[in-house]
C-alpha cells in the first residue's frame, strides 16, 4: 500500500550527518555483538536469515526481504542462522526541520491505536520493490568501492522519501516507534550522551544545560531523577553483557568503570537482585530451556 504527501513532492532537505552504507557477510553460525550504538541502524537482509537479540527486545528473526530498525543507544547480538548478506545503513538524524522529513511526517499523523485483533511488527518491514532498487543501486556503488559522504547523504534522503511514499503512517510509526518516542531535542540529547556519562552533572554538561535546569527538565521528561535513570540504564546494559557468556567479568568491570570486583558484585546484588555469577548461570539455564522447548 502506498501513501503520498499532501504537501509538495520534493526530497527531504535535511543535511544528514554521519550517513554511511556497508555490506556485511556472515557464514552460518557467525556471531556479532555491538554495544551502545551511537547511531540509528537500518539492517536490510538481502540473503539468508539471522537471529538478533537486544536490550530493547528479547529476540527478532530477520529474513531475506525484510528491514530491521535498531535505534541508537541500544545493544544487540546477532547469530547467522544461514549464510547471510546484509546491507546496513547508519544515520544520526533525529531532529528534522522541514516538512518532508521523516520525523516531521510521523509527528503530523495521529498515534497508532493498537487493535487486539491485528498483528503488528514493531521493528520490521517487508522491503517494497522501490527499496529493493535503491539497495541494489547502493550495492553497486559499494562494489565499485565508491564511498562518498555526499552520495550517502543523497541516498539517505531518497530512502526517507521512499519510506513515506510506499508505507502507511501506521506502519512507519510502529517501525520507528523507539525513535519517534523521543521528544525533540532534550530526550535526543540524553539518549545520545548518557552512555558516556556516569554521573548526572557530567550528563548535564554533555547536553549543554546547567545542572539545576537539567535535573528539572529530566524529571519532567523521564518522570524520575537522572541519577535513578542512569543507574537503571547501567544495570540494563550490565545485565545484557552478563547474558553473553563469552564476555569476561573483568571486561564488564572495565567497561562500566567499577572500581573493584566487589563493587561490581554489590551493584549487581543491589540493582539486579543477585551476584554476577548467579545471574549468568540463571540466564544460561533459561536459554537452555528455551532452546529445548523450541526444538
Amino acid at each position: 500500500m502506498s501513501f503520498s504527501y499532501q504537501q509538495n513532492n520534493t526530497l527531504c532537505n535535511e543535511n544528514p550527518t554521519s550517513c554511511s552504507f556497508s555490506f556485511s557477510f556472515y557464514e552460518k553460525g557467525a556471531e556479532r555483538t555491538s554495544c551502545g550504538l551511537e547511531q540509528h541502524v537500518l539492517i536490510f537482509c538481502k540473503k539468508g536469515h539471522i537471529r538478533i537479540m537486544s536490550n530493547l527486545f528479547k529476540e527478532e528473526f530477520l529474513c531475506a526481504g525484510e528491514i530491521l530498525f535498531v535505534p541508537r543507544g541500544s545493544d544487540y547480538h546477532g547469530v547467522a542462522l544461514s549464510d547471510v548478506v546484509l546491507l546496513v545503513h547508519y544515520f544520526s538524524n533525529t531532529v528534522c526541520h522541514v516538512e518532508n522529513c521523516l520525523l516531521s511526517f510521523l509527528y503530523t499523523h495521529k498515534h497508532v491505536g493498537i487493535q487486539p485483533e491485528k498483528t503488528y511488527y514493531f521493528r520490521k518491514l517487508s522491503v517494497c520493490g522501490q527499496l529493493t532498487h535503491l539497495m541494489d543501486g547502493v550495492g553497486g556503488y559499494l562494489n565499485d568501492q565508491i564511498h562518498e559522504p555526499a552520495l550517502w547523504g543523497l541516498k539517505h534522503k531518497e530512502l526517507i522519501w521512499l519510506f513515506t511514499k510506499y508505507y502507511t503512517p501506521e506502519e512507519l510509526r510502529l517501525f520507528f516507534h523507539s525513535m519517534t518516542d523521543e521528544d525533540v531535542p532534550f530526550k535526543s540529547l540524553v539518549l545520545a550522551h548518557y552512555r558516556k556519562a556516569e554521573y548526572t552533572d557530567t550528563l548535564a554538561e554533555m547536553c549543554g544545560y546547567p545542572l539545576h535546569t537539567f535535573r528539572r527538565l529530566f524529571k519532567s521528561e523521564f518522570k524520575m531523577s537522572a541519577h535513578k535513570w542512569l543507574t537503571m540504564k547501567r544495570a540494563e546494559h550490565v545485565l545484557h553483557r552478563l547474558s553473553l557468556p563469552y564476555i569476561p567479568f573483568t571486561d564488564i568491570i572495565d567497561e562500566f568503570r567499577f572500581s573493584s570486583p566487589q563493587q561490581f558484585t554489590r551493584f549487581c546484588k543491589d540493582n539486579l537482585g543477585d551476584t554476577p555469577s548467579n545471574l549468568r548461570i540463571h540466564y544460561a539455564i533459561t536459554e537452555s530451556v528455551s532452546n529445548f522447548v523450541q526444538k
